[in-house]
């Protein structure tokens, strides 16, 4: 079950990728979950040119991921150390060192205001590490 957190969606391919932050994820039914995306973000772009990605939920400790995958542009490939990527057999990477992993497909797409409202079916989850997750904090993590 998501709750009010914070994600890291990676998309693209498992060799070239590029992942952001976002905050706004709510499941809908057992298999299919809505995020909210930035609407001109290069990752959003590369997310709807795919059609698939992967939603990673960090966990307390881990607000280090947040901040370097947040913000406006959120065109960042995942470069750090502190992300533990690995590749999957669906072609997308996912994180291991998180609370939780789902790969998605796309099933629709709404735009509203500067935003991309994402519907989608989870194709496969796993659990990660056993950890609480990292509330939503805007002041925080998207100054």
């Amino acid at each position: 079950m998501f709750t009010n957190g914070v994600y890291i969606i990676l998309t693209g391919t498992n060799d070239d990728y590029q992942g952001m932050s976002i905050a706004w994820v709510s499941q809908i039914e057992k298999d299919h979950l809505i995020i909210s995306a930035p609407k001109s973000a290069q990752a959003t772009n590369l997310l709807l040119k795919r059609e698939m990605f992967s939603v990673n939920e960090l966990g307390v400790g881990q607000e280090d991921l947040a901040r370097q995958f947040g913000g406006k542009n959120c065109d960042k490939q995942v470069m750090s150390s502190i992300a533990d990527i690995e590749p999957t057999e669906h072609n997308l990477p996912i994180m291991l060192n998180c609370a939780s992993s789902s790969i998605c497909c796309v099933s629709s797409v709404v735009e509203v205001n500067e935003q991309v409202v994402i519907t989608a079916k989870m194709i496969n989850t796993q659990k990660g590490l056993d950890m609480l997750p990292l509330v939503f904090n805007k002041g925080v993590y998207f100054k």
